[in-house]
C-alpha cells in the first residue's frame, strides 16, 4: 500500500460526508465497492475508491484531508497545552504536599524528640534514688522491698531504653543520624554486642555463642551504633526463641567486605511479611494478647543506621525454622 496523507485520517469517509462533499449513499457505495475490492485480494483506501467512482476529484480530496490534519493538529496541540497546564497545576499541589508533609514530619521528630529528653529526667532521678537505696550499707530494707526496687530497676531500665531508641528514631526520621566512623577491631563489636546479651540468654536457658573467622581488623565504622544494632538483633533473636533454643553471631570476611550474621533456632517468619518486619511501631503479632513485647522501633533503627552506613539488612527465614539476620560492612 502506497503511503498517503489519508493514512493519517481515521474514518475519512464520515468526514466527507460531514463535510458534505459526498452523501451517505456514495459512501455506502464506496465502502461497498471496497468490500468487494479486498474479497480479490486488494486493499484500496476510501479515498482513492471515492476518486476513482467519480465522485470527488483528486485535489477536493486532498483539499479535505489537509484540512483534517490542519483540525487533528489544532486538537493535538491544543490536547498537549491542557495535558501541560494540568501537570503544572499537579506538580504544584505535590509541592505543596510534600511541603506540608516534610513539616509535620519535623513537628513529629521534635515532638518526640521533647518528650524522650522531658521523660529522661524524671527517670534519671528514679534510677539514682533506687540505686540508692540498693547500695546502702548496712542495708536496712527487707527481702521483700529489696525485690520491689529491683523490679522498678528493670523496668526503670527498658523505660531508659526506650527513650534512646525514640531519639535515636526521631535523629534518624529527619536526617540528623549523626555517624562518627573510626578504625576499630570487628572482633570487639561481637564481643561487645554478645556481653551484652549473654545474662538475657541464660535467663532464658538459650545458648549464645559467637563465631569469628577473620584476619583483618581494618574496619571503617561508627562503633556504637553497629554495636547497638547488632545488639539488637541478638535481642530480638533471644526474644523470639524459645528456651532451650540457639542464637549465634557470626563474622567472616572476604577481600572487601566483613560479613555479620545473627542466626536463630527460633519460630521464624513468613517471608512474604520480610519488609513489615522493618515497618515503623509494627510488629508482627500485633494483637493484645501478643506473648513478646516491644515498641516495633529497632529493626527500623537497624535498617536506617545501615543504610546510613551504606548497608542493607537481609533476612532468612521460615515458620518454625528460624531466622538470620545479616549484613556487610565495608573494609578500609
Amino acid at each position: 500500500m502506497a503511503i498517503t496523507p489519508e493514512i493519517l485520517i481515521p474514518r475519512l469517509g464520515d468526514i466527507l460526508v460531514e463535510q458534505k462533499k459526498i452523501t451517505v449513499d456514495q459512501l455506502q457505495q464506496a465502502l461497498e465497492y471496497q468490500k468487494q475490492c479486498r474479497l480479490k485480494g486488494k486493499s484500496p483506501l476510501i479515498g482513492e475508491i471515492i476518486v476513482e467512482l467519480g465522485m470527488l476529484g483528486q485535489d477536493t480530496l486532498n483539499q479535505s484531508i489537509t484540512q483534517q490534519i490542519l483540525v487533528l493538529q489544532t486538537n493535538l496541540h491544543n490536547a498537549n497545552e491542557t495535558l501541560e497546564n494540568k501537570v503544572k497545576e499537579r506538580t504544584a499541589e505535590l509541592e505543596i504536599a510534600y511541603k506540608k508533609l516534610s513539616e509535620l514530619t519535623q513537628l513529629k521528630a521534635n515532638f518526640i524528640s521533647n518528650i524522650s529528653h522531658e521523660l529522661r529526667t524524671p527517670l534519671t532521678h528514679i534510677n539514682g534514688y533506687v540505686d540508692l537505696l540498693l547500695s546502702e550499707v548496712p542495708p536496712t530494707l527487707s527481702l521483700e522491698q529489696r525485690n520491689s526496687l529491683e523490679v522498678i530497676k528493670r523496668a526503670s531500665t527498658r523505660l531508659e531504653q526506650l527513650i534512646d531508641n525514640l531519639i535515636l528514631f526521631s535523629t534518624s526520621e529527619t536526617n540528623k543520624l549523626t555517624i562518627i566512623k573510626e578504625p576499630v577491631d570487628p572482633t570487639l563489636i561481637i564481643e561487645d554486642a554478645y556481653e551484652r546479651n549473654l545474662a538475657a540468654a541464660e535467663k532464658k536457658s538459650i545458648i549464645l555463642s559467637k563465631s569469628i573467622s577473620i584476619t583483618s581488623t581494618s574496619l571503617f565504622t561508627d562503633r556504637s551504633k553497629i554495636t547497638w544494632v547488632l545488639s539488637q538483633l541478638i535481642e530480638n533473636a533471644i526474644k523470639f526463641t524459645n528456651p532451650g533454643g540457639k542464637v549465634m553471631i557470626g563474622l567472616k570476611e572476604n577481600l572487601d567486605n566483613f560479613y555479620f550474621e545473627v542466626k536463630d533456632t527460633g519460630i521464624g517468619f513468613d517471608p512474604n511479611q520480610f519488609d513489615e518486619i522493618f515497618e515503623l511501631f509494627h510488629q508482627l503479632d500485633g494483637s493484645s494478647t501478643r506473648a513478646q513485647g516491644g515498641t516495633g522501633l529497632g529493626l527500623a533503627l537497624v535498617k536506617n543506621i545501615l543504610k546510613a552506613h551504606g548497608s542493607n539488612i537481609t533476612v532468612q527465614s521460615k515458620p518454625g525454622k528460624g531466622s538470620t539476620f545479616s549484613f556487610i560492612l565495608a573494609k578500609i
